[in-house]
């Protein structure tokens, strides 16, 4: 299939992007999140109902540009974990004298461990989704082999696996650039998308073949 100019250029566009990616990952790998990362984390229990834009405004205070991730505990919403990449001994005391004045506590210091969570690889990440992904795969290719047996459905599944496959570089591509913090949310957005462009595209086949079939037909 011939493509046009600016379906040329589009395409020039994407292969550039992918290769940039690409590079990209090769030299610094993607920019993980912190809790993807080795971590370190504090836990509190406050005893009081939490303002997380009031904690944000105090690990901003004391962590200044590190990388924070801030999550309530419990089910009153009165304990908090803190995780950043490491946190020093006047980190803690800082964090804990803050808080206390913030709160009218008396959390003491020596009672405030930080823990060390080890690092979870990307390939550990991907593992549970494998086995669903599989799985999909073949009952879709089974439907649309069945569904559209009287079009060309090696060439339909290859289109789509083609055009999956693209998409999922290009926005691979423009996480790993743009330096945005792999995450399991992320990876799972990156999952519907392929989802809706899937079901998108069984849609517009069903169309043609229902049209295709009503031709015929007459």
């Amino acid at each position: 299939m011939k493509l046009s100019g600016n379906k040329k250029i589009i395409m020039f566009g994407i292969i550039l992007l992918i290769i940039a990616g690409i590079v990209v990952v090769a030299l610094k790998g993607f920019n993980v999140d912190v809790l993807l990362k080795q971590h370190e984390s504090i836990h509190m229990v406050i005893g009081k109902e939490i303002d997380i834009s009031n904690i944000k405004a105090i690990c901003k205070d004391v962590f200044q540009n590190k990388r924070t991730v801030i999550r309530t505990l419990e089910v009153f919403d009165d304990s908090i974990n803190i995780s950043a990449i490491s946190i020093t001994d006047e980190e803690k005391e800082n964090l804990v004298s803050k808080i206390n004045e913030a709160y009218g506590t008396e959390i003491s210091v020596d009672s405030i461990t930080v823990n060390t969570t080890p690092n979870i690889r990307i390939r550990d990440l991907i593992r549970p989704y494998i086995k669903p992904i599989i799985i999909s795969v073949i009952l879709i290719a089974v439907y649309m082999i069945i569904r559209f047996r009287k079009m060309n459905t090696i060439k339909l599944l290859g289109n789509i696996l083609i055009t999956i496959i693209v998409t999922q570089a290009v926005l691979a591509s423009i996480i790993a650039i743009l330096r945005i913090p792999l995450s399991s949310l992320l990876m799972n957005i990156m999952l519907v998308i392929a989802l809706i462009e899937l079901i998108l595209y069984i849609s517009q086949k069903e169309k043609e073949y229902k049209t295709s079939t009503e031709k015929q037909n007459k």
